[in-house]
């Protein structure tokens, strides 16, 4: 063969080696993008009389997938590329350089979680409240608020107190208290005052992820202060009925702002605290059993129009899955024998 010839037959072969390699670094990248669970229902079908079929699309793939693409394309190439979703909540809210990072992780985990807490009513039936009547959930819920139907008018009246965008959770803690707790904006339930909730890993199993367990060393680098330099303390709750704290908007209105909870012991006020209970462990830790979305795009997309906030909330409760809010709870706070 002539050294032209040697030369191409060099050439092509290097050419395949370097495909080869392409591939395989395509390959890996693509198992490193956040992906979009798929629901345990077909979307096809919508939620009943709560979301028609066009809007639950909306809501559960193009808004989702947007907000997945989206931060797929901001954290590549950096050190949260091959991060969770969750980690990502974590690690970012404690960067003040990573708001865009929060902000789509944040919502894309609340979104799930929205998404994942509800499903299509039985074929003869109005809601899946046969699942919950009898149940752990069900007596506990009748301890803290005397009965079902207040229970919801309290969650729905919290929705509709709700100026801004957000989530309303129904959570508990280990101690099998119940609080009705907002967030607003992207705020998150997984991260306050700047640790890890216990939640972490529970929260990669609901977003589909694999579940990988970090220490807080590890998620959290060592601060620069301690409480004893002198910091500020938080601000005290501005909310008396939530515990909540929130600061004040930028005065740069064109610079983001994250939305982020503190709760400061007894000061999440959640309902029924028995004082036999040790009141600085009352809301530590917060377990999310369910949640609805607050975003307008939910209720003006499905036909309630711009003022249907309270129509959407009397419609929601036919969709909640009972049966799976009543495992969660009972799965953080087993009944006492």
């Amino acid at each position: 063969m002539s050294a032209f010839g040697l030369r191409l037959s060099a050439s092509a072969s290097r050419a395949t080696r370097l495909a080869s390699v392409s591939a395989r670094a395509c390959r890996v990248q693509s198992r490193a993008l956040h992906k979009r669970k798929e629901l345990s229902y077909p979307v096809d079908g919508g939620l009943g009389t709560f979301l028609p079929p066009h809007t639950l699309k909306m809501i559960a793939e193009d808004y989702q997938q947007g907000l997945l693409d989206r931060l797929n394309d901001q954290v590549r190439g950096t050190a949260l590329e091959n991060k969770s979703i969750v980690q990502t909540v974590v690690e970012a809210a404690r960067d003040p350089t990573k708001v865009l990072e929060f902000n789509y992780a944040s919502e894309a985990l609340n979104n799930s979680f929205f998404l994942e807490c509800v499903k299509p009513p039985p074929e003869h039936a109005t809601s899946h409240e046969h699942s919950l009547i009898g149940s752990y959930v069900h007596r506990r819920i009748g301890h803290h608020w005397g009965s079902l139907a207040h229970f919801q008018s309290s969650f729905s009246a919290a929705v509709l107190g709700m100026f801004s965008s957000g989530w309303v959770w129904l959570v508990t803690d280990k101690n099998g208290m119940l609080g009705i707790v907002p967030t607003f904006g992207t705020g998150t339930l997984l991260v306050r005052s700047g640790k890890p909730s216990e939640t972490f890993l529970e929260w990669q199993r609901l977003a589909g992820e694999a579940v990988v367990p970090f220490s807080e060393h590890e998620l959290l680098p060592p601060s620069s202060s301690s409480p004893s330099s002198g910091s500020p303390p938080p601000p005290p709750p501005t909310s008396p009925a939530s515990g909540l704290s929130h600061t004040a908007p930028p005065v740069n209105p064109h610079q983001p702002a994250r939305s982020m909870s503190r709760y400061t012991g007894r000061s999440a006020n959640l309902e029924g605290a028995e004082k036999s209970l040790d009141p600085e462990r009352i809301g530590e830790v917060l377990y999310p059993l369910l949640c609805v979305s607050v975003h307008e795009h939910a209720w003006v997309g499905a036909g309630y129009g711009v003022w249907g906030k309270e129509e959407y909330m009397k419609r929601f409760w036919t969709v909640v899955d009972w049966h799976k809010v009543n495992s969660m709870y009972t799965k953080v706070a087993p009944p006492q024998p």
